[in-house]
């Protein structure tokens, strides 16, 4: 029997090592189930003994993890619900997105002008994404960005594939740090003293990749994701929402500066326990091909190119951390840090998702 259950699995499982039971999951019909061991799902496990094609099918579309055996996202049914038999319509939420009259601003009381370390209070919608090991090891590996009081926009790599192999299961989210390593976060002396409010964590209740995102792909093509928080942020000056913006008024060109903000990988190879702001500049996309073909990589118009300038670049530490434009002294995230050549590398920019062909299916997948 476990051989047959194993021959299902053996062309998806050989990339993953690490799963974390009972995670919120989205089995093939995008429906709500829990990634539990096959054995646990009585509706796969007694529908797989059928060896009907459909169904192995949907099995190894169910795949969420593997360890002793495989782990499934379970649901109510082991088939493919009919399609639908007229156009579906996009259940688009807009009003779950922060309002443009309160998004995408700071509340800075010392903005650092020309420096890589930011102020406290700089970019309150960074986040910072938590994971933890089989031995309890905890690291900060990804970046993201609040949306709303409940939502982090993130990469798809950062919640499923690369990171959860390297750090472990993404274990929670954390907003309103400055500096990693105190407690509370102050600078300045004197009379001048910042200090920010203690960092608010929560847990992870669902994480939401593009569905269409092939993790072994070198172009990384709609890596982009959502967290469900396990509860509601908190909005002061240090923690605040950032703009999504429309495709129909995104504003940004080429040549324009925009900014990346996170705790990546600095000229030391070190991550920084401060939050660090750096400028690059938006890259044309025929140019950033000329310089990715070489490696067979085609970037295209749900991806944005900036960077190229020597040690101002996101590093690993940030993939999922926002690239941000300024428009009026409010901040959108245009772009979420996907991947790139070597960190800070002359003339090889860095590549980001490009938020506004998405805002749909953002908004289409917030809950209240």
């Amino acid at each position: 029997m476990w051989r047959f259950l194993f021959s299902c699995f053996c062309l998806f499982m050989f990339n993953l090592c690490t799963v974390q039971a009972q995670v919120n999951c989205r089995t093939p019909n995008r429906e709500r189930g829990k990634c539990i061991r096959l054995s646990s799902c009585a509706v796969l496990y007694d529908a797989v003994l059928t060896k009907d094609p459909k169904v192995v099918k949907f099995l190894r579309e169910s795949q969420c993890g593997f360890s002793e055996e495989p782990f499934v996202c379970c649901g109510s049914v082991a088939f493919f619900a009919p399609p639908p038999t007229s156009p579906r319509i996009l259940d688009r939420r807009p009003y779950l997105l922060t309002s443009n009259q309160e998004c995408g601003y700071e509340d800075v009381t010392s903005k650092v002008i020309g420096g890589k370390v930011t102020a406290p209070e700089e970019f309150p919608w960074t986040a910072l994404l938590g994971y933890k090991n089989s031995s309890g090891f905890e690291q900060f590996s990804c970046g993201g960005t609040l949306i709303n009081e409940r939502y982090i926009l993130t990469a798809a790599h950062c919640v499923k594939g690369e990171s959860i192999r390297i750090a472990g299961p993404l274990h929670k989210v954390r907003l309103g740090e400055w500096n990693t390593e105190t407690d509370p976060d102050c600078y300045g002396g004197g009379t001048v003293k910042v200090c920010s409010e203690k960092p608010q964590d929560f847990g992870i209740e669902e994480a939401i990749p593009h569905p269409d995102y092939v993790e072994e792909a070198r172009d990384r093509y709609h890596d982009i994701a959502l967290i469900r928080m396990d509860g509601n942020a908190r909005f002061s000056k240090f923690v605040r929402p950032a703009c999504v913006p429309h495709p129909s008024s995104e504003q940004i060109a080429v040549g324009d500066t925009l900014e990346v903000v996170g705790w990546g990988k600095t000229e030391t190879g070190k991550s920084s326990p401060f939050k660090l702001k750096v400028q690059v500049p938006l890259v044309a996309e025929t140019s950033c091909n000329e310089i990715f073909s070489r490696a067979s990589v085609y970037i295209r118009s749900s991806q944005l190119c900036a960077g190229g300038e020597k040690n101002k670049d996101a590093c690993h530490g940030d993939s999922g951390g926002p690239l941000l434009a300024q428009r009026n002294n409010q901040f959108y995230v245009v772009g979420v840090v996907s991947f790139g050549a070597v960190c800070g590398m002359e003339g090889v920019p860095g590549i980001y998702t490009r938020v506004s062909q998405y805002r749909d299916r953002i908004e289409g997948n917030l809950l209240p």
